[in-house]
Order: C-alpha cells, then sequence, then structure tokens
C-alpha cells in the first residue's frame, strides 16, 4: 500500500525530499502567509527535483504543510514550488513516513541509482504507453531529409512548418510498412509557443509517435510532431513491446 501512495505521489509531484520539522507557524521568507500549518522544514535529502531544487539539501525552506506535523519529525515530503525569493517555499502535496521510503533509497544506494529510480521508470514507462496509445502512428525510423514546407509568415509566433522525411525500419502502430519512407511535419519556430515540439535532425534515428496534423496543417502533410514525448530515443519501443504493443 506504501509503495502505491508514493508511486501516486510521484506522478503527481515535481519535487520529493528528506526534511525534518524544526518548527511549525514559522516561515524563513516574509512571501507567505504564515499559520498554524506552516513550518520550518531541514532539508535532509532530496529524491527528485528539477534542476532548480536539486541542490537544497543542507538547507531550511518553508513548507506549507497538507495536514498537521510534530516538530522533531522526519517524513518523506512530496511538494511542488510555492515562493521563490529571500526563501523557498514549498507546498506540500503529499508525505509518506522516512521508514516507508528507506528500503527505496536502500536499493538505490546498492545500485548506484537515483532514489525512487524503480519507481521513476515504471511512471515513465506508463507514460509513454499512455501517449502511444494515443498516437496516430508510432515508428522507429532515421531522418533522411529535412525541408521548410511553410511559406514565410510576417507574425513573432510563426509556427515554421518544417517537414522531416523518415526512413521507417520497424512500425508499432498504425499502417505503415517497414523498409518505406513517411513525411512527418514539426514546428522547427524557436518560438514560446513551439520550442518545446521536437526538432529532427538528419541522420537522427529515434522513435517518434506521430499524430494527425492540426487544421491548418492538414493540407502540408500526415503526421505530424506536437509534444515533447513524440521523440524518444529508439530504444524505447521496449517499452512499448514489454507491454504487448499498443495497436
Amino acid at each position: 500500500m506504501s509503495e502505491d501512495k508514493i508511486r501516486k505521489l510521484l506522478k503527481e509531484s515535481p519535487f520529493s525530499f528528506l526534511g525534518t520539522v524544526e518548527r511549525t507557524g514559522a516561515a524563513t521568507t516574509g512571501e507567505v502567509p504564515i499559520d498554524k500549518r506552516t513550518a520550518i522544514v531541514h532539508v535532509d535529502q532530496v529524491l527528485h527535483a528539477p534542476e532548480a531544487f536539486s541542490q537544497i539539501a543542507g538547507t531550511r525552506i518553508t513548507v506549507q504543510l497538507a495536514a498537521d506535523a510534530k516538530e522533531g519529525q522526519q517524513y518523506t515530503f512530496f511538494a511542488d514550488g510555492l515562493a521563490y525569493g529571500a526563501g523557498l517555499a514549498v507546498s506540500e502535496l503529499g508525505r509518506v513516513s522516512a521508514a516507508q521510503t528507506r528500503p527505496h533509497l536502500a536499493r538505490a544506494d546498492a545500485e548506484g541509482a537515483a532514489p525512487f529510480a524503480d519507481l521513476q521508470a515504471d511512471i515513465d514507462a506508463e507514460k509513454l504507453r499512455d501517449h502511444a496509445a494515443e498516437a496516430t502512428a508510432v515508428v522507429v525510423g532515421r531522418v533522411t531529409k529535412l525541408e521548410k514546407v511553410s511559406p514565410p509568415v510576417l507574425s513573432e509566433h510563426d509556427k515554421d512548418v518544417w517537414k522531416a522525411t523518415i526512413d521507417v525500419s520497424q512500425a508499432a502502430k498504425g499502417r505503415i510498412r517497414p523498409g518505406t519512407e513517411i513525411e512527418v511535419l514539426y514546428a522547427n519556430s524557436l518560438d514560446v509557443s513551439w520550442h518545446q515540439v521536437p526538432k529532427p535532425k538528419a541522420g537522427q534515428e529515434a522513435l517518434f509517435l506521430l499524430h494527425a496534423p492540426d487544421r491548418a496543417d492538414r493540407s502540408l502533410g500526415k503526421y505530424e510532431l506536437m509534444h515533447p514525448e513524440d521523440l524518444q530515443p529508439a530504444q524505447h519501443l521496449e517499452v512499448l513491446s514489454a507491454n504487448g504493443g499498443r495497436r
């Protein structure tokens, strides 16, 4: 049961850490209102975090608690950012006891892996399978050609549509035969609206999760890369195969 809860919290939380509650009804920063569930917490160990939070072990931060916590008690907190400034404040999304996470930490230490690496790998695989289920086609192939297909548009948010020709070696979903070439649209613009869209490179071999183009691009091609997850290392096809594939 505890593993299921940890897995659920990992899915929901961008940040987790082992921390000791030093003082409740207090904060390290004046940027958040203080009540009985505001606490100063010492970060004993960062378990998973974005780059901005990865170096805060050994520091004290403000945690807006989701439930009462005891001073002097160590917990595993799952949280999201709340305020950044003179001090860091986070909002707790959930917690488990430190004892419930120690088996995962011991396993990670023994294997030289990151904390929760085993659970995170399962979560990432599940997300990939779910995303593949929504795709029109899923193929492994090599990019043989890149070319611009959309006319210039006088707009700062121009999508700048390009087309990648892909020599397909394996097809996991869709009516595409290995050994054929397909053309895939993508936004080549680095504008904030499009910078997360994958941008294939000449000669690149990868796993492509393809979607039907939106109405504006439908006349330019049959398939399009739309999401950050649409371009994966070729070996990630094994993740889909391990689930029996979703055709």
